[in-house]
């Protein structure tokens, strides 16, 4: 729909430009797992949130905890967007799709024009839905498969569409994307890093970016919201002396080499 905000990336100076593109880089890496971009929790198993300005405006696409909003804005003065920037007045609670479907609706909805981007829908329901993410992300890419539902092909489905009983994208989705549960522990990092690395190295790539490590961290050691900012205050200042090309990734001996950057992380947020 056209509330969706957005930063033009060509006006921006180079240090605002890599600020607006970690801030997209942590927003798709949350919003690919179906985690809160604060807290890297879960959505679907707290309460979920929208971020809203003074006037009462959406201020950028993301869902949140509720509580790790409620956390994050209480802890600064000036509350800002983590994916937009954009000053924050309020965390407001979106209805349970289930238990208040219409309410559910109109929080999403947030332009009031009765209908969701294909993009929105599906990020709107893996917020409260225990939904198995790989798949439905190749689903949402599929055009051939959204026909029964978008049939004129605008890219926007209506409401009626969605909570059909019988035939309606919710049940579709809920029958066929049912949540696949990742039940392996996570590695003790200070025991053993090999297999921290290899747990959260999860395309194989040998690589870590700077919000994967940042997600990493924070979900081994259970770190709070306002701790998250903290975190990306300390991995920003060390950052490039393990990433010497500006990558914005570093490989599996620089982070897991003694005095590496799992090392100094460790050391400077006191997790050792």
């Amino acid at each position: 729909t056209g509330h969706k905000p957005h930063t033009n990336l060509s006006t921006l100076e180079p240090r605002e430009l890599g600020v607006a593109m970690a801030r997209a880089r942590a927003s798709s890496l949350a919003e690919q797992h179906a985690e809160c971009p604060l807290s890297f929790k879960p959505l679907y198993q707290g309460r979920v949130a929208i971020l809203l300005d003074s006037a009462g405006k959406r201020v950028g696409t993301q869902f949140y905890r509720l509580d790790a909003a409620e956390e994050f804005i209480a802890s600064t003065s000036q509350a800002k967007c983590p994916e937009t920037g954009k000053s924050v007045a309020k965390a407001q609670l979106v209805p349970s799709i289930v238990e208040d479907p219409k309410g559910w609706f109109r929080a999403c909805d947030a332009d009031g024009d009765r209908k969701l981007s294909r993009a929105e829908v599906v990020a709107a329901l893996k917020a409260q839905l225990p939904l198995d993410n790989r798949g439905i992300e190749r689903f949402r890419s599929d055009d051939s498969a959204w026909r029964s539902w978008d049939k004129d092909g605008s890219g926007f489905i209506e409401y009626v569409e969605i909570m059909d009983d019988d035939q309606g994208l919710l049940k579709f989705v809920r029958d066929s994307f049912a949540h696949i549960p990742d039940d392996r522990p996570v590695p003790d990092l200070r025991k053993d890093r090999q297999a921290w690395y290899r747990h959260w190295d999860e395309d194989n790539s040998g690589e870590l970016e700077f919000e994967e490590v940042v997600r990493a961290m924070t979900k081994s050691f259970s770190i709070s919201a306002a701790g998250v900012a903290h975190l990306r205050e300390s991995l920003h200042a060390v950052w490039c002396i393990f990433d010497p090309d500006d990558s914005g990734s570093v490989d599996k001996q620089e982070f897991l080499a003694r005095d590496g950057l799992a090392d100094t992380v460790l050391a400077t947020m006191n997790l050792g």
